[in-house]
């Protein structure tokens, strides 16, 4: 019989409470949920003097309160949701009062997102007061993406994230619900900074500015200033779109797959001199310090708490259990933003890792012995991920890709290439012949990989319905468990006369 740990039953309680949208819905399954498990320990409980049951009562009830934990987890963070709230009518409001949350970044306007075709820069605001015509003032709640003139870019990025900023302007035309994840966009004309963001916040963005900086003259630093600092405003039209049309748009959006690439390389270079513990603890600040110069991402946050969760789990000594501290990542990551759990990123990142943890070992141990090992193992992992994320893409964009299937598994290694030679180049690209070694390299990898996600885009990507999606992947992963079940029970049934 499988038990799940107290972690991962409180994290699904607490999912299936945050995702069902409706709240008297959301309450009649919970009471149901709850009604359940009493009947079950008071069965149990009542039986346990006349049976030998094989999990005793205290389990379940363990099991219980963790489901209780998660799902209270799971209301206080829906309690907690900033939703939007202008105070005024939005068509009357011509003035924003708020915080940046993160940091200002340009864009070229096309005339599907209702702005002019010129560039414009964006950032996301937490509203603090709203205004009308006149003398009009109100206080207001909520996130707003806010919409600037390119022209005061370079002030803002000056100030950066934890800035107070007055925008004048207009909201853009659009269903102002109020439900979670809802994201008004303003249009702004003029922007006056009324506050200027924390010290700290300054020095971060002097740092993270000086890095684009340095990074854009090249003809690959586009691309560099995307995998190394979540910065797309350089990179290549052409280059973004040949990797989303290859299926691997996800190699270019932060994730743990990079901070996994970053906390290897630094191993790799401390374990010796440091000893394990201290490359440990040197990875651990490392990579604190990093989201913090990136930014809270979702996916980030993210593969921050499990690498924390995970270096203590090696530090303590203890047996390794991915799904408890994904479980665990993600009930501290809706206490500290609930928002973020509506976020695109943010879903496709947690379905990705489920499909790794539950299925890519599977598939790796179905092709063990036909193809070579490295094959099998970066194919389970591609294909796991690919599995468990389907319903999720095809629900947000769409249309798949299967195409990633096969090219990931060689341009995730190119990949992390790039990203080494670029931090090789940031600190040692000043040293005369060096510089140009490097250089001479990064132009060659990025056109290596355009040439490769061109050539992959043109395989068609796969338009289905959510429904009929969902039941494919339900069908293809419960025929790979059972298949992988028989298997074990033929070959444990031919192993006494082996």
């Amino acid at each position: 019989m499988v038990i799940l740990s107290p972690i991962v039953a409180a994290s699904l309680a607490a999912a299936l409470t945050v995702y069902i949208p409706f709240a008297a819905l959301r309450l009649a399954i919970l009471i149901i949920i709850l009604t359940a498990a009493a009947a079950v320990l008071f069965f149990l409980y009542g039986r346990q003097k006349s049976n030998k049951l094989l999990v005793p009562p205290h389990v379940y009830l363990r099991m219980a309160l963790a489901v209780a934990a998660g799902i209270a987890i799971g209301i206080w963070s829906i309690s907690r949701i900033d939703h939007f709230a202008p105070g005024l009518p939005v068509e009357k409001i011509s003035s924003l009062t708020g915080t940046l949350l993160d940091d200002p970044r340009s864009f070229v306007g096309h005339g599907q997102s209702k702005l002019p075709e010129m560039e414009r820069g964006m950032a996301l605001m937490q509203l603090q007061q709203a205004g009308a015509s006149g003398t009009v003032r109100t206080s207001a709640r909520g996130r707003v993406l806010v919409f600037f003139p390119a022209g005061t870019m370079p002030r803002l990025r000056e100030f950066g994230r934890g800035a107070e900023i007055y925008v004048e302007g207009n909201f853009l035309p659009e269903d102002f619900s109020t439900g979670p994840g809802t994201m008004p966009r303003f249009r702004s004309d003029s922007v006056h900074i009324v506050k200027s963001s924390p010290a700290l916040e300054q020095r971060r963005s002097a740092v993270r500015s000086s890095i684009l900086s340095s990074l854009q003259p090249k003809d690959w630093g586009g691309l560099a200033a995307a995998l190394l600092m979540g910065s797309r405003e350089n990179l290549d039209t052409s280059l973004a779109d040949s990797f989303r049309n290859a299926g691997l748009s996800y190699l270019l959006a932060l994730s743990g797959m990079h901070l996994a690439f970053l906390s290897a390389i630094l191993a790799f270079i401390l374990k010796k001199p440091l000893g394990k513990h201290k490359a440990i603890y040197s990875g651990m600040a490392f990579i604190f310090l990093y989201v913090f110069l990136v930014g809270p991402q979702p996916s980030l946050v993210r593969s921050l708490i499990m690498y924390m969760a995970g270096a203590l789990l090696i530090l303590s000594g203890t047996k390794k259990q991915p799904f408890a501290v994904l479980g665990g990542a993600f009930l501290v990551q809706i206490l500290w933003d609930p928002l973020s759990a509506y976020s695109i990123s943010f879903i496709l990142s947690y379905a990705a890792l489920i499909g790794i943890f539950a299925i890519s070992g599977k598939i790796e141990t179905l092709l063990r012995g036909y193809v070579p090992a490295l094959f099998a193992k970066g194919f389970g992992l591609s294909a796991g991920a690919f599995l468990a994320s389907a319903p999720f893409v095809i629900a947000f964009f769409g249309i798949l890709r299967p195409a990633g299937l096969i090219i990931g598994i060689f341009a995730a290694p190119l990949i992390g290439l790039f990203m080494a030679l670029s931090l090789a180049w940031l600190v040692l690209g000043q040293v005369p012949v060096l510089g140009i070694i490097l250089d001479t390299l990064q132009g060659t990898l990025q056109y290596v990989l355009h040439q490769v996600m061109l050539l992959f885009s043109r395989i068609p990507g796969i338009s289905a319905g959510l429904p009929l999606t969902l039941l494919v992947t339900v069908i293809i992963i419960a025929g790979l468990f059972v298949f992988l079940q028989s298997q074990n029970r033929h070959r444990n049934y031919l192993a006494p006369f082996v």
